[in-house]
């Protein structure tokens, strides 16, 4: 059905015109179609009423604090359930070690060391008052008990060298007097003809319960009596037991009626170049000095000892090392002795340290120490080659010459091999061949891994005696 307003004023108005006036002011107004009303269709989905803000408030804060109270009963209920529960230990493992064994027994290597921390109560300490430990003091508490200060007595041959020597007057502490009061007396006080004479200086590692004592060669020297010095001041005398001055290995032993703290030794297997590493000894005598870096290279093969010095494979440090710390300990982290502090390397200009100190590994000197205690030979391995090092290419001890009627000769090496290997040991250079073979006692069978024409072989060779030079007539 048709339905057309009457007048456009009227109050059917589908246009929203709303207008006011005279009817006639239409007149210029454009006339609005017809519009045929048909009947509307509902939607399907009933509209949307939008929420009250209240209720959702009111919901949100009922949720929250049904969350919060849950909250807060877990966390009473583990307290409450757990308070007897102790606290997480941590517990530090150490690498392979070699540990001091009981009188007349040697050292052997042991599993992986286990360290517990000590016990601590929580409750009774507070965390302001826990003071973290510098591992270098921690160390040095380890070790110190462990290593004495030696001094060598000179032999009545020695003694015999200085007769017309006088000797001055010493203060109450053994100090010398001033230069001014240092005239030769006529006769020496009483008491000072007994004082023996002092020819060296180091210092020791304790090796056992028994009063054994490692220490180096170059510090005993000649001498057959010692005097040892341990860290609580105690005094006492002792005799050198037996040396091996190639390798610059002695020790000694004294008889002291004390409780001895013999020092824990790890071997150099478990050595890694960038380690902390901590030298205890008596610099210039001065006791029980501790300096502290890192190794700074293992496997260092460094030509030691007196007369027939030998390559000795050694620990390299930038812990301080001075005169007198000779045949003190290098130590680890663990408090476990790595090394015994051997020598420095100078430029010529400068008598102390300049960084480049080395230490014979533990289980070199300990090897050394066996066989002294056993009555072996100490004398160095021998293969009868002579050599260098490949220009280029493959890493190894290049032969050149290999001698006649000599274990090398014997077991088949030719010039132009390239030894690689040693009882499965690496060998990089010909010094390190040198070095492990002199370690090795006389007699010893090893088998050498080496490269002839580009293809590998191994050959067994028997390690024999560094021959004796006739002296000429």
């Amino acid at each position: 059905m048709s339905n057309e307003p009457d007048d456009p004023r009227s109050e059917w108005d589908p246009l929203g015109w709303e207008l006011e006036g005279p009817a006639d002011q239409s007149s210029n107004l454009p006339v609005p179609r017809a519009v045929e009303v048909v009947a509307s269709i509902p939607p399907d989905d009933p509209p949307y009423r939008s929420r009250n803000p209240a209720v959702t408030m009111l919901v949100a804060s009922v949720l929250l604090a049904v969350f919060g109270l849950v909250g807060i009963g877990i966390g009473v209920g583990s307290i409450f359930f757990n308070q007897d529960t102790p606290p997480p230990e941590v517990v530090v493992i150490s690498g392979p070690q070699v540990v001091s064994a009981p009188s007349g027994q040697p050292p052997t290597i042991q599993a992986p060391l286990v360290v517990p921390p000590a016990d601590q109560v929580p409750s009774e300490q507070s965390t302001e008052s826990v003071v973290p430990v510098d591992p270098v003091v921690e160390v040095a508490r380890a070790v110190i008990p462990s290593v004495v200060l030696i001094e060598a007595v000179a032999t009545e041959e020695q003694i015999a060298e200085f007769p017309d020597l006088d000797l001055p007057e010493l203060g109450p502490e053994g100090e010398m007097p001033p230069e001014s009061e240092l005239e030769p007396p006529e006769e020496l006080p009483e008491g000072l003809e007994d004082r023996p004479l002092i020819v060296g200086q180091g210092s020791g590692i304790i090796y056992d319960v028994s009063g054994h004592i490692l220490t180096n060669a170059h510090v005993v020297g000649e001498a057959e009596e010692v005097r040892v010095q341990f860290a609580d001041g105690t005094r006492a005398e002792g005799i050198v037991v037996g040396s091996a001055p190639a390798i610059d290995v002695a020790l000694v032993k004294v008889d002291a009626d004390i409780a001895l703290t013999p020092a824990v030794f790890a071997d150099r297997s478990t050595v890694e170049v960038g380690q902390l590493a901590v030298a205890v000894g008596s610099p210039f005598g001065l006791q029980q000095s501790v300096t502290s870096g890192i190794v700074s290279a293992v496997g260092r093969a460094v030509r030691e000892g007196t007369g027939e010095s030998a390559f000795v494979e050694m620990i390299q440090t930038d812990a301080p090392i001075n005169p007198g710390n000779s045949g003190g300990a290098l130590a680890n982290r663990f408090g476990q002795v790595i090394g015994m502090n051997t020598l420095i390397q100078t430029d010529g200009s400068i008598v102390g340290n300049i960084g480049l100190g080395f230490a014979i590994p533990s289980d070199i000197a300990l090897n050394i120490a066996q066989r002294i205690l056993a009555g072996e030979s100490t004398e160095l391995g021998f293969l009868g080659v002579s050599g260098t090092d490949p220009e280029m290419g493959q890493p190894g001890a290049l032969v050149i010459e290999v001698h006649d009627d000599t274990p090398a000769d014997r077991a088949g090496l030719m010039a132009g091999d390239l030894i690689v290997l040693i009882d499965d040991e690496v060998v990089s250079t010909f010094t390190e061949l040198a070095a492990k073979v002199q370690f090795r006692a006389p007699g010893t069978e090893v088998e050498l891994g080496v490269v002839r024409d580009g293809e590998p072989i191994t050959l067994t060779v028997v390690i024999g005696s560094l021959p004796v030079e006739e002296p000429e007539e």
